[in-house]
């Protein structure tokens, strides 16, 4: 099963926080991960999930 998590295209190529895994409310977003991070602190959340949203067609190797 395929689950998406983003659905705004203003953030592909970027890095998001998220407020956990089961709850993918964006609360934070950068050109990195520490501006995502950082947000996400800022806001109050002291333990967000940080991802990056590939942009579409981008290939990705893990």
């Amino acid at each position: 099963m395929v689950q998406v998590l983003i659905k705004n295209n203003d953030l592909a190529g970027k890095y998001v926080a998220l407020k956990s895994f089961e709850d993918s409310t964006v609360i934070g977003s950068g050109d990195s991960p520490n501006e995502a991070y950082d947000e996400a602190q800022r806001e109050g959340y002291k333990e967000p999930v940080i991802t990056f949203i590939p942009v579409k067609d981008m290939v990705q190797i893990y």
